[in-house]
């Protein structure tokens, strides 16, 4: 045994013969764990076996049904990873319940199977554990065999995350036991992607219910609102299937494009966030209050969400040259105004290019957009557009409203 798990084994020995608690034996978030343990009343020799009522249990579930089916397809793909080990996936609600629970025969369903939906699994109740110790902390945990405040746990090594909204705040937590330690280590990334794709399909189930209030045309035509957020959503397909068949590699111990694949899904799951938060300054009302914005990466990103668009065209766009830039404005009036040039560009160079490039002025930023249509479409190219987006740091309101469109 590793001389840490050696040092958390007897630092239990410590508690439950005096009741000391040693920090130095143990690694910081387990002692931060075993301090609430101890103060909310956990008992290190046996948990509490605390339920809720079966009918309480399933209005529980009712009343988090978007994320026990955001959470299912991953819950399906993590078990298939463990392949042929002893394991348990949850997904439990923000105050540690459980809501759902997956794994192999033996510890779902035989004699020291784990606990099922209904659970209550916070720290006071059952120690540290993979739940309660995630959701406590705010952040990734893992702990080892007696890192478990609960000497039953010992068996387990837990790993567990907080799942968040698109607001940031945490609806709930995704968590993973099995009996060896080199097996969690192993499945790590896999969990940790797919709690971020859990992310995104909650995600994506608020943009649809955003896509229903959008009822009148904005600054974007409401039928291209429409269209984009298909083209968004259809990344959720992509990052299930890299999802899917890195589970299949890991379950059949075929490691050797694992983490291309789940590199991959994540790159997708970073793209559908950014996506998405755009979309929603492009469709939904209300301005912001004028903030840095980062120039540069919003013009990659509204690019970014017209590739679709741009293919259907059949352009290409070219980034020749984007100098960072930042400038003070409304970021939601900006990326409308930005993005209403761009998809004109884009639409209007049809089977050609769109040229692209931003430099630095002393007063802000300039894009300028050369368009070269391709052949048939025009008879001759337009002419370059320029758009000035001007900083103001001693007048911030008014920076929102000043972006300039000409054509040169």
């Amino acid at each position: 045994m590793a001389a840490w798990l050696e040092s958390a084994l007897e630092a239990g020995r410590l508690y439950r013969s005096i009741g000391a608690l040693e920090a130095e034996q143990l690694r910081p978030h387990v002692h931060r764990a075993w301090v609430r343990s101890h103060g909310g009343g956990a008992d290190p020799r046996r948990p509490k076996a605390e339920f809720l009522s079966a009918l309480d249990t399933e209005r529980l579930r009712e009343r988090h049904q978007e994320l026990i089916l955001a959470s299912e397809p991953y819950l399906r793909a993590l078990s298939q990873a463990s392949g042929n080990e002893r394991h348990a996936v949850m997904v439990g609600d923000a105050r540690a319940i459980l809501l759902d629970v997956h794994g192999d025969e033996q510890t779902i369903h035989g004699p020291e199977r784990v606990p099922g939906p209904g659970a209550l699994l916070e720290e006071s109740v059952c120690g540290a554990n993979g739940v309660g110790t995630a959701l406590a902390e705010d952040r990734y945990t893992e702990l080892v065999g007696p890192e478990h405040f609960i000497q039953g746990f010992h068996a387990f090594t837990c790993h567990g995350l907080p799942l968040r909204d698109g607001d940031g705040t945490t609806v709930g937590v995704l968590s993973l036991s099995v009996r060896r330690p080199e097996i969690g280590w192993r499945l790590r990334e896999i969990l940790l992607c797919a709690a971020r794709a859990i992310e995104m399909e909650l995600l994506a189930m608020r943009l649809e219910r955003d896509m229903d209030r959008v009822l009148t045309a904005r600054d974007v035509p409401l039928e291209d609102l429409k269209r984009f957020l298909q083209d968004i959503l259809q990344a959720r397909a992509a990052a299930r299937l890299r999802i899917d068949l890195a589970a299949d590699q890991l379950a059949g111990s075929v490691l050797a494009q694992t983490r291309d694949l789940l590199h991959l899904a994540a790159n997708v799951l970073r793209r559908f966030r950014r996506s998405a938060a755009l979309w929603r300054a492009l469709a939904l009302d209300g301005a912001t209050s004028p903030r840095p914005v980062a120039l540069d990466a919003l013009i990659r990103d509204l690019a970014e969400l017209l590739e679709v668009e741009s293919a259907v065209c059949d352009v290409t766009t070219s980034i020749q040259e984007l100098e960072p830039v930042v400038v003070q404005a409304d970021h939601n009036t900006l990326a409308r105004a930005l993005f209403r040039v761009l998809l004109s560009a884009v639409r209007a160079a049809r089977r050609g290019v769109v040229h692209l490039a931003l430099r630095a002025t002393p007063t802000g930023g300039e894009l300028c957009l050369t368009l070269s249509p391709g052949a048939g479409v025009a008879a001759r190219a337009p002419p370059p557009v320029r758009v000035l987006v001007p900083t103001h740091p001693g007048a911030p309101k008014r920076a929102a409203s000043d972006l300039r469109v000409w054509t040169a």
